[in-house]
Formats: C-alpha cells, structure tokens, sequence
C-alpha cells in the first residue's frame, strides 16, 4: 500500500485510489470470493483462465456486510496475486490508515475452482443469509442451511420460503416503494412463522396452513392499490399463476377491489 502526501491523504491500495477511509483486513467469506469473480468475469467478458488471471486488479463491494473485497495479480511493486477482504469506515481528513492482518490467508486457490466449474460451500448464518446466497449466487456458491433449519421440515419450509422470494424477484412489481415493503413483510412474517413451526416440532402442512393467517394479518390495501395503478394486464400475466401464496394474495385482493368499483 501506499500514500500520497497532501493535506487529505489518499490511499492507493492493491490498485486502487481513495479518500476519507480506514480500511480493517477480515478474513474472505465465500460471497466476497463469488462477488469478485463475478466482477472480473464481467470485466473480462470471458470465464476463460488465462484472461481472468491476467485481469490486473478488480473489486467487488458488498452493502450488506460493509466490506469491500479486492482481487490484484502481481503487481510491478513485487506484490503477490492475491484476494483481500477489508471492513471500510469513513474517517476524517489525514486520518486515512489501513490495518491489515498477515495471518489470513489471501490465496486464489477459489478463483481457479470457481474456472473449474466447482462451487463454493457457504455455510449460512441464518435463514435470510440462506435465501439470498441460494437466489442471487446460486451459480457459484453451494449454501447449506443454519443448522436449526437443517431437518426435513426445516428444508421443505425453505424451499417454500426461497420459491416465495423468486417469485416476488420475478415482478417489477415488488422492487420499491409498496412492493418492496409488502415482500419484506411476508418474507420476515413467514420466516417468523417457519421458526415457530420448527420450535413446536411441526410439519410442513402447519406451516402451510398458517401462511393464510400470516397474510392476512398483513395489510395489503396498498399493494392492491399499487397493482391497480399500474394498470397493464402483462403484469398479471406474468406473475400469474406463481407458486408463491403471498403474490396470489395481492393480486387476489387487487380484484376484489377492482370488483367492488365495478
């Protein structure tokens, strides 16, 4: 790494130049991995190993965790190829540091599995890490589920919650506003339900049973309103018929009033 001098030091770190930040090395979870491959496949345009090995630098920054995770080849300073994971913090003018850790293992052996085909095991935390590592990286990561829903009633109820968040990622629908909230809603209401049916030994017939409660427990007048407004028939063309039950009931409550105008 290095710093340039200046009233307001910037960090020039595996390729890369910024301000205002402190950067904490942490060790490279499966989906930082995942997340720069993704990147440099992108860059490259190609999952061929030699232009992927080649790419200089890239870096993939995750919301979720505060992270952000680099991948450099060797550089011309003598720095071995590597993949660095590190917690960003704002901080004041001058105050720019980078604490790194050089007992954490920074090898690429991943990258040449994920060129082979091969998947990443990720064992999840819980069972919102489980359903967006299986929806959105699917193609490189092998996720287990936390070790509370890892039975056969666990298993059958989240493949029902993961067929919900499909569905709902499937319409336009539910990317803001009213729908956004309205998914995030049943999805939290369902998990809640799913880890009550678990704690009292049920089956996945109780868990279905009980989704029609949980739904109607949610208030869904402005998600109806919201399908009404938009006021285009491909929009219920495409999102019917779904497998997800909370999708059938918005749209369900969106023609009862539709009904009750006429």
């Amino acid at each position: 790494m290095k710093f340039s001098k200046g009233k307001q030091m910037a960090i020039h770190l595996h390729g890369f130049t910024s301000n205002g930040k402190r950067y904490i090395q942490v060790e490279s979870q499966p989906h930082h991995i995942t997340g720069v491959f993704r990147k440099i496949v992108c860059f490259c345009k190609s999952r061929c190993e030699s232009k992927v090995m080649n790419t200089e630098s890239a870096y993939f920054e995750c919301e979720e965790d505060g992270t952000i995770t680099f991948y450099q080849s060797l550089s011309t300073d003598g720095e071995k190829s590597g993949i660095w994971t590190y917690l960003v913090y704002e901080c004041g003018e001058t105050e720019e540091k980078v604490f790194q850790d050089k007992s954490i293992d920074i090898s690429i052996n991943y990258l040449y599995k994920l060129l082979a085909g091969q998947k990443i095991v990720q064992n999840a935390i819980g069972i919102h890490e489980y359903l967006k590592y299986k929806f959105y990286e699917n193609e490189y990561l092998d996720v287990y589920l936390p070790a509370d829903w890892d039975n056969l009633t666990g298993r059958a109820i989240a493949n029902l919650l993961l067929e919900e968040v499909k569905a709902f990622n499937s319409s336009s629908l539910f990317a803001k506003d009213d729908g956004k909230k309205y998914m995030k809603t049943v999805i939290n209401n369902f998990i809640k339900l799913g880890r009550k049916v678990l704690e009292k030994g049920g089956t996945i017939k109780d868990f279905e049973l009980h989704q029609y409660d949980v739904l109607q427990n949610i208030r869904i007048s402005e998600i109806a309103n919201l399908i009404i407004e938009y006021n285009d028939y491909r929009l219920w063309q495409a999102a019917l018929p779904s497998k997800s039950k909370a999708v059938e009931y918005a749209f369900s409550a969106a023609l009862d009033l539709i009904c009750q105008m006429t």
